[in-house]
């Protein structure tokens, strides 16, 4: 999975604090109390705000930011799992805590105000981010975002970043601008159920068996339990299946909220009164949250089990604070560390657009970059905070107004035998919704009026002029032709058709465990050469160029080419381990081919090269014994985010320009294939290295053509078309070597 796709945090949930900004997470605050229709039992406390979780939205939303604008802590992204226990723990505190006073849960005032919290801001941060895109992304990108921000408005972000986070070829492509959105649409899909899965156990138990307070905690903990110990399991198994969808599920990540909820449950039975017990719990649970952002990996393992230590140890942070305050835990309780907590969700809704936006203006590694980056994001999230975020959550509408007199709470251990007159509600159903409608029109009709935005069209340089054709790509660099570096001021494909410039290449694709599909290309008839190209998707876009050749060579190409489908010995446990037997048994048995071609991701295969390169031999020596010649083709050079940032800027220009990747970093990863070859008689290697760098780096952007289509390596389908004669002719005079 890649790591864009990791990085993500939410902060929205309830912080427990009432209309005056005070946060209640032991006791009710006096405005809360007023805001109810029953009002609080006599022996009720004053309210207690807890700066230690303040300061851990501070440290985790300081963790996500620092993650994706530097990539340093390397695990950042568990600021998520952070947030996560955080929500749990208060909204479920403050679940309870109405429930003990009054008897139920007031659904109504429990979604106003996640309507108050949630919908004001990620509205503004929403509609800002398809304005500025409008500018800043090509239409293709464009269009895909504000397919991302409707998904994201109507919770749903996850799902969507799951699917196309699994689908194979989005890999590599730069993320949303909305991307952040997941783990909000993960809480409140939480907060859909739960509020009512609790009210159901506590309504069940309290009138069907008077439970008292005691009982009542006992059965919604053994609950929580439950779901909590079913979605670890679930996301253990997912994680091992399907890293990227066990990352986005809400079943895979339910644990983590359940974690925070067990906490706010058993409540009490925490309570340390020590204060040096406290303080020494505290940070041991804050050792672990450090720990965790330098140890987590973002795969294998994770979700599961590797969020355990930042989930744990942020449990063990809350708890160890239920018993009083934390005077000695200063990293969390100082004044900084709380105003970054207070205007935390403002953060995290702002700074994921930031990041990825302002790469379309400056390189995303220069100073620059970090310090522009920095300031926009403090200094809109400062405003965001005061000026949208915190008012309307202060607002007067949706509240109840105060009842002239409170009755008497009943005792915990009976049941109320009448309820107290309900007050009037101003406006009714309409006063919780009409927000959330006016913010849903807003953003439908901001996203639709700006869905082809005239400013991102192609403009009439883009296309080449007369005659270029003999030196676009990978020509440019034949010496032979004495081509100039460029040649003109176009560019090739336009960048709005980057993302989907494949020329074909997997029209013959085998999906993930998908059963052996071939197609057969060129014609048959006598003297013709039958070929094989054998691979995973870097073997694919080398179809688009050696189709172009197959008439010139007299080439019968029959293409096998797949999902992680390298040819190396089967029992593996690949993806494409089965349908790599049928490859294999077709190879060794069927009709002799007179030409293997096999190429594969460098960045793909285990950490141990040499084993990699033991089993490929393995795999080709049946089919060399055969009398069959296989040319192995090194895999291309890699691309850095960077580089390729630096094609999609907006005062991109091909005349001048410096999109390169340096050959240090472009060859980084060691190619298995190329030590391969050279335990095999008679495989033969082609390099075409020099069509891709020079001595010292490997540009983005070759004679007027893109090279790369994403930063996993694949290259454009046009690149390929100008790299196809060089291809071909290397393999037809490695095969007659």
């Amino acid at each position: 999975m890649p790591h864009t796709l990791t990085g993500s945090a939410d902060v929205s949930a309830d912080d427990g604090r009432g209309e005056n900004g005070r946060m209640s997470v032991g006791h009710t605050t006096y405005e809360q109390q007023r805001a109810d229709p029953v009002g609080p039992a006599p022996t009720a406390k004053p309210a207690t705000f807890r700066p230690d979780v303040q300061g851990l939205r501070a440290v985790a939303v300081l963790a996500v930011i620092a993650d994706h604008l530097v990539r340093y802590p390397s695990g950042g992204f568990v600021g998520v799992d952070v947030f996560f226990v955080i929500s749990g723990y208060l909204i479920t505190s403050l679940l309870l805590r109405e429930h003990d006073r009054t008897g139920t849960i007031s659904f109504r005032g429990f979604y106003v105000r996640r309507i108050k919290r949630i919908i004001p801001a990620s509205v503004l941060v929403l509609v800002s981010t398809v304005v500025a895109a409008s500018f800043l992304l090509d239409a293709v990108r464009f269009g895909q975002l504000v397919r991302d921000v409707v998904a994201s408005f109507f919770f749903l972000a996850n799902w969507r970043f799951a699917r196309e986070g699994t689908d194979y070829f989005q890999e590599g492509l730069p993320p949303s601008a909305v991307q952040h959105f997941w783990s909000l649409a993960v809480e409140e899909q939480y907060y859909v159920v739960w509020p009512w899965l609790m009210l159901g156990i506590l309504l069940f138990g309290v009138r069907r068996f008077a439970w008292g307070l005691r009982a009542r905690r006992l059965a919604v903990g053994t609950t929580i339990g439950a779901i909590t110990v079913a979605s670890f399991a679930w996301a253990v198994w997912e994680t091992r299946t399907d890293t990227t969808m066990a990352y986005f599920s809400t079943f895979s990540r339910a644990w983590e909220l359940g974690v925070g909820a067990l906490v706010a449950v058993l409540g009490s039975a925490l309570a340390i009164r020590s204060v040096a017990g406290r303080t020494l719990l505290g940070w041991l649970g804050m050792a672990g949250i450090v720990a965790s952002l330098f140890l987590v990996p973002a795969t294998p393992g994770f979700p599961a089990p590797w969020a355990t230590l930042p989930v744990l140890a942020t449990a063990l942070v809350i708890a160890a604070g239920a018993g009083g305050d934390q005077p000695y835990l200063w990293p969390l309780t100082n004044p900084v560390s709380r105003y970054v907590g207070d205007i935390s969700y403002s953060l995290y809704l702002w700074h994921f657009p930031v990041v990825v936006l302002l790469a379309a203006l400056m390189p995303s590694d220069s100073v620059a970059y970090y310090v522009t980056a920095t300031v926009l994001i403090t200094a809109l999230s400062v405003v965001g905070y005061h000026g949208v975020e915190d008012p309307l959550r202060k607002a007067t509408w949706g509240r109840r107004p105060a009842a002239g007199t409170a009755p008497a709470a009943y005792p915990a251990s009976r049941i109320p035998t009448h309820r107290a007159p309900r007050p009037p509600r101003p406006g009714g159903l309409t006063a919780v919704l009409r927000p959330g409608l006016v913010a849903a029109a807003l953003v439908l009709s901001v996203t639709v009026a700006a869905a082809t935005p005239v400013w991102n069209t192609t403009p009439a340089e883009a296309m080449p002029p007369a005659g270029a054709e003999r030196c676009l790509g990978a020509a440019a660099r034949d010496a032979s032709l004495g081509c100039p570096p460029v040649q003109g001021n176009f560019i090739l494909p336009a960048s709005a058709d980057l993302t989907k410039d494949t020329a074909g290449a997997f029209d013959c694709w085998i999906a993930e465990r998908a059963p052996m599909r071939t197609c057969t290309y060129g014609e048959s008839g006598p003297g013709t050469t039958s070929v094989a190209l054998l691979g995973d998707s870097h073997a694919a876009m080398l179809l688009p160029g050696l189709r172009t050749q197959l008439a010139t060579y007299g080439w019968k190409l029959d293409s096998y080419v797949g999902w992680g489908c390298q040819w190396i010995q089967t029992g593996t446990g690949s993806t494409c381990d089965e349908t790599m037997k049928d490859i294999q048994q077709r190879l060794v048995t069927g009709p002799r081919y007179d030409i293997v071609i096999v190429t594969a991701a460098r960045h793909k295969t285990a950490p141990d090269k040499d084993w990699v390169s033991r089993m490929y031999a393995e795999a080709w020596k049946p089919v060399a014994a055969r009398g069959t010649k296989i040319v192995v083709v090194a895999d291309n050079p890699g691309v850095s985010e960077a580089a390729l940032e630096c094609v999609r800027r907006v005062n991109f220009s091909v005349l001048d320009h410096n999109c390169a990747t340096p050959v240090s970093r472009a060859y980084a990863e060691t190619d298995s294939l190329v030590a391969a070859a050279a335990m095999v008689p008679g495989v033969e290697l082609v390099d075409l290295r020099p069509y891709f760098c020079d001595a010292t780096s490997c540009p983005a952007v070759t004679g007027n053509v893109i090279t790369y289509r994403d930063t996993v390596g694949h290259i454009t389908g046009t690149f390929s078309r100008t790299l196809g004669p060089y291809l071909a002719r290397a393999v037809h005079d490695a095969a007659a070597a």
